[in-house]
């Protein structure tokens, strides 16, 4: 089982790394080089607008759906019908609220053009999430990264035609890019519709109030939860586009790119352990070991990640970005970054936390995680802008992993090994001589990238992740 699980995730990993570069560093680069920034910088602000309710769409009912059905998949058809007709529901009362709270920001006719498709967009890839995790309930993990991917094979394809196809009529623009998306998002969930048909022939979808309403009973508290991870992961650009423009919101937006292409790698391991963790949960040794397993390899990437992009901050915005690369954008990416080892605690033990329905605890810490980064991006923001919001990001992912770590491992009675805490402390200490220090006295990028490579290989011998022996006596 656990040999599957470290195949898997080697499998989605690989299909991430040969599509989802090409889409960041690529295609979306690409797209913010040619529009200006305030064109992009206003769709960046106005998308994570759209994303700050996507909630309602989910309204937790992923989460509940991907708990039951890795217990027990004979409730796939039971829970389906009900759950479809719900989302249908919930689809007319997305558009209504995101429409009433742009009206009430001010948001002109350009806005609210471009808000009807991005809600759209928001919808399909709502429906395709949830589909997604009946695959992934049924533990078909390859099959559920093909899914992940292959939206953005569909766009990459079309932007691409639209960058440099040279067709007549058919340059980039806003809108086109937007389309873009939602003609790859409507096909993968047309695709995934089809695969899932054996299970969901005999399904009827119902908008009886007297099925529904148990099932808000027992998502809302997956819904609270995503909706507070949510509005302090998403309202940093809408409080910047509100506060100090399109032009900020799109510095910021420069550095927010990049690290959200780097947490997608790291957020294939929790699509993956939400499932596993619901199905395993009973078997303490399989648990503990994996949670330790993956949080430790996440963490040695995350903190070699944050390490060098504070150290090349600046070459990595002038290759990503050229003229329009900025220090102001250089110094955003630096402090997402750092608020990417928060993330990474998160994805593991949040979802663990997930897993075993400890939701009262996650939700009290969201909720004043949220509180704080709120108050972090009204009193920074005014002063420092783009950087400021980063800031306020990286301390709230920071608090929020550290409260997950430290709750499961009360949870699920962890016992940390002082030895294994102080070589893992060594390790770090390691990994910034080599990256932060090392740069001063190489002239060479390859020789000290190289001294890099050496380091974090020392930095994974302390941490024990080459002792996969324990991973081989349990499968």
């Amino acid at each position: 089982m656990l040999k599957k699980y470290l195949a898997d995730i080697a499998f989605m990993q690989i299909l991430n790394l040969l599509i989802k570069p090409i889409w960041i560093l690529v295609i979306d680069r690409a797209v913010q080089n040619t529009l200006s920034l305030e064109v992009y910088g206003n769709y960046a602000a106005l998308f994570n607008f759209s994303l700050m309710f996507f909630i309602i769409l989910d309204l937790g009912l992923n989460g509940y759906n991907t708990t039951q059905v890795s217990r027990d998949t004979n409730k796939i058809v039971a829970l389906t019908g009900n759950i479809l007709g719900l989302k249908m529901i919930l689809m007319a009362i997305y558009v209504l609220f995101v429409f009433a709270v742009g009206a009430a920001l001010g948001y002109g006719e350009a806005e609210f053009l471009l808000l009807v498709f991005l809600c759209i967009l928001q919808i399909f890839t709502s429906l395709n999430q949830y589909l997604r995790t009946i695959v992934a309930s049924l533990q078909q993990f390859k099959w559920d990264g093909i899914f992940m991917v292959l939206d953005r094979v569909l766009v990459v394809a079309i932007c691409a035609i639209l960058l440099w196809g040279g067709i007549e009529g058919w340059s980039l623009s806003i809108e086109r890019f937007i389309l873009a998306q939602l003609a790859g998002v409507f096909l993968v969930t047309l695709v995934l519709v089809i695969f899932l048909w054996k299970y969901f022939r005999d399904i009827k979808i119902s908008f009886d109030l007297k099925k529904i309403r148990p099932l808000l009973q027992n998502a809302w508290p997956f819904a609270l939860l995503i909706t507070l991870m949510g509005l302090y992961n998403y309202m940093d650009s809408v409080m910047l586009k509100t506060m100090v423009g399109n032009a900020e919101a799109g510095i910021y937006a420069h550095g927010y790119r990049l690290f959200y292409a780097i947490l997608m790698f790291a957020q294939i391991f929790s699509g993956v352990l939400l499932p596993f963790f619901s199905k395993n949960l009973k078997d303490k040794e399989t648990i503990t070991l994996i949670a330790s397993f993956t949080a430790k390899f996440l963490l040695v990437v995350a903190i070699s990640v944050a390490l060098l992009s504070a150290t090349y901050s600046i070459q990595v915005m002038d290759a990503m970005y050229h003229e329009k690369a900025t220090a102001q954008s250089a110094s955003a990416f630096s402090f997402l970054m750092l608020g990417f080892i928060g993330s990474v605690l998160i994805l593991v033990y949040g979802t663990l936390l997930t897993a075993a329905l400890e939701l009262k605890y996650l939700n009290t810490a969201a909720f004043l995680t949220l509180c704080i980064n709120l108050l972090l991006n009204i009193l920074l923001i005014p002063i420092y802008g783009s950087t400021g919001a980063a800031i306020a990001t990286a301390i709230s992912q920071v608090l929020f992993g550290t409260v997950c770590y430290l709750i499961s491992f009360r949870k699920f009675n962890f016992r940390p090994n002082i030895i294994d805490i102080l070589m893992q402390i060594f390790g770090i200490g390691i990994l910034m001589v080599v990256i932060m220090v090392g740069k001063q006295y190489c002239s060479s990028i390859a020789v000290h990238l190289s001294m890099v490579f050496v380091g974090i290989l020392i930095a994974a011998f302390m941490f024990k992740l080459f002792q996969v022996k324990d991973l081989k006596s349990l499968t």
